[in-house]
């Protein structure tokens, strides 16, 4: 053995190398080998933890952006949910008012029924009382006196039943040749304040705002000028009109029945724009003699600066199909009353339509 090293020793020096360096050598190629295995190994390393992290950031941000796609689809459904139940809400409370109106509204015309029911039994056996001041406790709609003579309608009184313009508002023309629907009610309906020929507040209490504002100022200058007004019957439904007409119709026959009172769905009381008024000077009656009083002058000198016209003016019978009414007056708004009443026009004339 010792023969053989000593014959590589002395073929390394023959070759000009140093055993020691060689060796020397063969350390740092190790060495190196085993550093850039061990640098691969750490960049491998790295890579990985690197990946790894990239990786889990990435199911990390996914898992959010699902949480927050649930979250917000939650949310979602709950304001969808919060909406439903809201117009569940509405509607039920929407449909418990309408009932609730309903209800009162039949129980005001129960009552109203009832209130009028009581006050024709009075007018028929005409045991109502008077009271001290001329009023008195009911007066549902009070009967006007029949013509002493009964005049024939002129030929160009049109009866035929033609639906009246409600586009037209304050001026809507309701007469023997234009109705309204039997079952036609203002929305706007309230009791002027004014002093009344009764006690207590009926159908016939009500009128439309507009003319009751007007109604309230002229009755309180017809006071400030020593007249005394009272109203005696406003608006009147069409039910209450088809009673009042089928018992005069009984009373007088139809030819006298209809210079005065007019046909179901024909009355100018069922717009709400008319009210009849009379005077203590005559009973609060609704007669023909009011107009030859104080108080009935005034009413023909005066309503129209209030907006009001006397409907059927004296001697204008072939003109509106109706007989003298000086305690009828139709609310049409001051500037077409004032120049119907300064052309000596009916309403008619002034709408240019028929009769």
């Amino acid at each position: 053995m010792k023969k053989i090293v000593a014959v590589s020793t002395l073929a390394l020096l023959l070759a000009g190398c140093n055993p020691g360096d060689q060796e020397a050598q063969d350390n740092s190629k190790t060495e190196q080998a085993n550093k850039s295995a061990d640098e691969k190994a750490t960049s491998d390393n790295e890579k990985s933890d690197a990946e790894v992290a990239k990786e889990k950031e990435a199911k990390e941000a996914a898992e959010a952006k699902k949480e927050a796609e649930a979250k917000a689809e939650a949310e979602k459904k709950a304001e969808e949910q919060a909406a439903a139940d809201k117009k569940t809400a509405d509607e039920k409370a929407a449909e418990e008012k309408a009932a609730a109106d309903k209800s009162a509204e039949d129980k005001t015309t129960e009552e109203k029924s009832s209130d009028a029911s009581s006050t024709e039994d009075k007018a028929e056996d005409k045991s109502t009382d008077k009271k001290e001041d001329g009023k008195t406790d009911s007066a549902q709609d009070p009967e006007p006196a029949k013509p002493s003579k009964p005049e024939s309608e002129t030929p160009d009184v049109d009866k035929s039943d033609t639906k009246a313009d409600l586009s037209l508002d304050l001026l809507v023309v309701v007469n023997k040749k234009y109705s309204l629907p039997i079952d036609y009610k203002p929305s706007d309906l309230v009791v002027p304040n004014v002093s009344f020929s009764y006690s207590g507040v009926l159908e016939q209490s009500y009128m439309r705002a507009p003319a009751a504002k007007q109604m309230e100022k002229m009755f309180a200058d017809a006071k400030a000028d020593g007249v005394t007004l009272n109203a005696v019957s406003g608006f009147r439904s069409g039910s209450r009109q088809t009673v009042l007409y089928n018992n005069y119709v009984a009373r007088d026959g139809k030819a006298a029945a209809d210079q005065y009172s007019a046909r179901p769905g024909h009355s100018e009381h069922q717009t709400g724009l008319v009210f009849d008024i009379s005077a203590p000077s005559v009973g609060n009656g609704l007669t023909a003699e009011l107009g030859d009083t104080k108080e009935g002058k005034w009413i023909a000198n005066n309503a129209a600066k209030y907006g009001f016209i006397v409907r059927y003016d004296r001697g204008f019978q072939s003109r509106t199909g109706y007989t003298y009414e000086p305690w009828h007056i139709r609310y049409v708004g001051v500037g077409p009353a004032t120049q119907i009443k300064n052309n000596g026009q009916t309403l008619e004339e002034y709408m240019k339509v028929g009769h």
